[in-house]
């Protein structure tokens, strides 16, 4: 393949040359004109700007288990209309991803359907801690705990990825340190939760609000001191998943300032959309952590700018329509989760548009940062000779209006939040290790199979 005319991301900014991609891999970047070669596809980046393909650092894919929610097949796809190359998947399915043989199985089911490529979390819970080294020689490019009891009633979908004690995390970042994947955290104090609700439900609180007043900032603030001070203790990597408050931020920071090896995550939604969205959809807007008050959205761009926030992700969490709806009355009810996977960057190419990021910047944020802290880089998150030709390209001139219709994810009429939004900028080709997945909005599903899952850089076969 020729790429050519490209302006394309460097690492520090934006570069012209044409691209030459040989077996899946960048193997050349020329000056523009200078190759005179026939190639099998040429694709005409004149006005366009070329990323390194985009790496969604948080997804919920659902299969095995709930495939009736999402599948790879699907999933894949919505990633790819997207302009997303490479998905990290959580491992709250069922069975979760807490012995290696799970994630063994996994591995060959996605690579059976995906059209995108594919690192795995693996689950870290207080009850399979001897697992660990098992998951990280198995290929776990990170591992994830929510900070939580097991759910009754959703037991097959969260044994082997919990704990609330603080000697059960400590005990889980003790393993931690003795290994080379990164450990991320679902971080809201489930104490403080359950006795809001129960003040929210003695008071006859039954509005929307609900969600939100039920578990403030304060129970995101807590969980991360707690698991900053048991990194530190430790010596542990760790990682703040979909991080949405100020305090929490700020102790990220002030964290990082004293030598603790500690990253923070926030996704697109926190960025944009408010706890007015709440009162508005909902249901259909329920997350968790809730979507926060204007200041608290607004705050989180400071510490985006200052690069306390590493990541932006999607938290892509498909769920049927009739597990929304049950909580259009009693908002309690209704099962959390957005699914934003082919939403996230033209959303955030909107705010390019609008001079709240740079398209450099959103290039680290969404494709090197998480390529590097995932142990990835520089086969991902690179445009360079030798590093896989993963590529999107957008159109910063291209408006559009989101519609779910368009959508590919399988339980798409969910997405009230997004439906009708224009944005501008836009990802016309998805290319993943030089097979065009995606171009001008038509998805090549008959591609199903080219995603590869990966392995992370790290010598994850050496571990004792």
């Amino acid at each position: 393949m020729l790429i050519e005319n490209a302006v394309y991301f460097d690492g520090a900014g934006f570069a012209e040359g044409d691209i030459v991609t040989e077996n899946g891999k960048i193997a050349s970047i020329i000056p523009p004109g200078a190759e005179t070669r026939l190639f099998d596809e040429v694709i005409d980046a004149r006005g366009l700007f070329v990323l390194p393909g985009i790496i969604d650092s948080h997804t919920h894919l659902r299969e095995p288990g709930r495939a009736d929610r999402e599948d790879f097949a699907s999933g894949s796809a919505a990633a790819a209309a997207g302009g997303v190359t490479t998905v990290c998947d959580m491992p709250n399915v069922s069975p979760p991803v807490w012995r290696a043989e799970i994630l063994r199985s996994r591995r060959r089911l996605a690579e059976e359907k995906s059209l995108v490529d594919v690192g795995f979390y693996g689950g870290a819970g207080f009850n399979n801690v001897e697992e660990l080294a098992g998951l990280a020689r198995e290929g776990a490019i990170a591992f994830k705990t929510f900070i939580q009891p097991l759910p009754i009633g959703r037991e097959n979908e969260f044994t082997g990825v919990t704990a609330t004690k603080e000697g059960e995390i400590r005990r889980i970042l003790q393993e931690a340190a003795r290994l080379p994947a990164r450990f991320f955290f679902h971080c809201e104090d489930h104490e403080l939760i359950c006795e809001k609700e129960q003040k929210l439900h003695s008071a006859d609180l039954n509005d929307y609000s609900f969600h939100f007043k039920s578990r403030p900032p304060e129970a995101e603030a807590r969980s991360v001191a707690m698991v900053i001070r048991l990194a530190e203790e430790t010596g542990a990597k760790v990682g703040i998943s979909h991080i949405t408050t100020s305090a929490a931020c700020r102790m990220v920071r002030e964290a990082r300032a004293r030598g603790v090896d500690v990253v923070a995550e926030t996704c697109f939604h926190y960025l944009l959309f408010s706890q007015e969205a709440t009162l508005k959809w909902g249901p259909y807007a329920k997350c968790n952590p809730p979507l926060r008050s204007v200041d608290e959205m607004n705050g989180l761009w400071e510490y985006i700018e200052d690069g306390t926030i590493s990541m932006i992700g999607s938290d892509h969490a498909p769920l049927l329509k009739e597990e929304k709806e049950k909580g259009m009355l009693r908002i309690w009810e209704a099962f959390s989760g957005l699914p934003g996977l082919e939403v996230m960057l033209p959303l955030m190419l909107d705010q390019v548009s609008k001079g709240r990021l740079s398209l450099s910047k959103l290039a680290l944020l969404m494709s090197e940062n998480a390529a590097r802290i995932f142990a990835l880089y520089p086969q991902k998150g690179r445009i360079a000779v030798g590093s896989d030709a993963d590529f999107t390209i957008v159109d910063m001139e291209k408006s559009a209006v989101l519609s779910v219709e368009k959508m590919h994810t399988k339980n798409k009429e969910v997405n009230k939040l997004y439906d009708g939004i224009e944005v501008k900028g836009f990802p016309v080709c998805t290319i993943v290790r030089g097979e065009v997945v995606m171009r001008d909005g038509c998805v090549f599903l008959d591609k199903k199979g080219c995603g590869k899952t990966l392995f992370p850089s790290f010598s994850w076969r050496s571990l004792g």
